[in-house]
């Protein structure tokens, strides 16, 4: 399923949007932030390279304003395909490396991994990001798995979590607050989601269990294997985006990112945020350059836009999610700040866990593949 902008028109968000874009504007007036604009010589190459830009991403998962203003401003014509999960988007470019993307936004930190070593993404040129060197917090310049950001980038973070409808699911029930809820909770079946993908869904159960997320012991994951098969039955679907089924309230239950319980609470409040009391998993929502790139230079430009102080805003007030931009926090509504795991706390953090590449090699890989395969039957 595409993902789809249910709250486009809310005017409580165009209000929010507004003050903190206005608060910005007189932070810059008094000069309290600047822009770095690229080198000219990323500027002549987009030209050179025709003044498009290809983008693969989510479907209307950032505000359309902000592809619009880019354009206005650098005449270059943005192009967006979407896919509908990630597999999908590592699947087609590991079968076609040329596919002519330019930039790949809204992937993780495993699939930019495992293109890499596939040899199908481009190394960055920090000499066009000036933005984004001087903005990006650095404990992300610095990540084990790409230190110093040589094939990718964050754009803000996320959790897996869940969200739940409080209109049918009673918030005191036991087991809310627990990964239980979505394994345990049997007077839902019928009600819940899984996200449709093998690390985020035997993640969460290996949380739940206990473990880390990112286990490669055969006993753990067998334990996981076997909660995700009892759990099979009391599903409504796996499903990569369920916000039409929450939106409609097909479901009531579905396992998510923490930034999109923002997003459907806008016009639904009923819709609520949760972050689970055994832990979770918390990385990049992460861009790269893919090997078939045709506007390299313009994918750069784009890049150094968005690590703009004004546009990460935006960006940042539209999706929700927390930013990975020093300065985005200060101009966010306490609203937001109140949001569960919209502000990174490290108390929470320590009982998460984040990206290693038990996820995309090794004998864990290859353990939750085939018990992916099987529960999919």
């Amino acid at each position: 399923m595409k993902r789809e902008t249910l709250f486009k028109g809310s005017l409580a968000l165009i209000v929010c949007m507004v003050f903190m874009l206005g608060i910005l504007s007189s932070a810059y007036a008094a000069g309290k932030y600047k822009d770095y604009p690229v080198p000219q010589s990323c500027l002549d190459q987009v030209k050179k390279e025709g003044s498009k830009l290809y983008i693969y991403d989510w479907a209307e998962w950032w505000p359309d304003e902000l592809f619009e203003n880019f354009t206005k401003e650098f005449g270059v014509k943005v192009v967006r395909d979407h896919y509908a999960d990630t597999e999908e988007m590592v699947t087609k470019l590991k079968l076609n490396p040329k596919t002519p993307y330019d930039l790949i936004l809204g992937a993780g930190p495993s699939d930019a991994v495992r293109l890499y070593e596939m040899k199908l993404l481009k190394e960055l040129t920090h000499a066009w990001l000036p933005n984004m060197t001087a903005y990006l917090k650095d404990e992300y310049k610095t990540m084990d798995f790409d230190p110093g950001n040589k094939f990718q980038f964050p754009d803000s973070i996320f959790y897996t979590t869940y969200t739940y409808n409080d209109k049918y699911v009673d918030k005191n029930d036991p087991l809310m607050g627990s990964w239980g809820l979505l394994f345990k909770g049997d007077k839902y079946k019928g009600k819940i989601t899984m996200i449709d993908n093998a690390q985020e869904s035997i993640g969460a159960a290996l949380k739940y269990l206990g473990y880390s997320w990112n286990s490669d012991v055969e006993s753990e994951l067998m334990e996981a294997k076997a909660l995700l098969m009892a759990q099979k039955p009391n599903l409504a679907a796996y499903d990569s985006w369920p916000s039409r089924l929450l939106k409609d309230e097909d479901v009531w239950i579905s396992h998510l990112w923490i930034g999109d319980s923002w997003w459907l609470s806008r016009d639904k409040p009923e819709i609520k945020g949760v972050m689970p009391t055994e832990g979770s998993y918390y990385a990049g929502n992460t861009g790269f350059i893919p090997k078939g790139s045709k506007h390299t230079a313009a994918a750069h430009l784009f890049i150094n836009y968005i690590f703009r102080t004004e546009v990460n805003v935006l960006l940042v007030g539209w999706i929700g999610y927390p930013p990975v931009h020093k300065h985005t926090m200060e101009f966010m509504t306490d609203e937001m700040k109140a949001w569960p795991g919209f502000v990174l706390d490290k108390t929470y953090q320590r009982k998460c866990d984040t990206f290693d590449r038990r996820l995309v090699e090794g004998p864990g890989k290859e353990m939750r593949d085939k018990i992916w395969e099987d529960i999919k039957k």
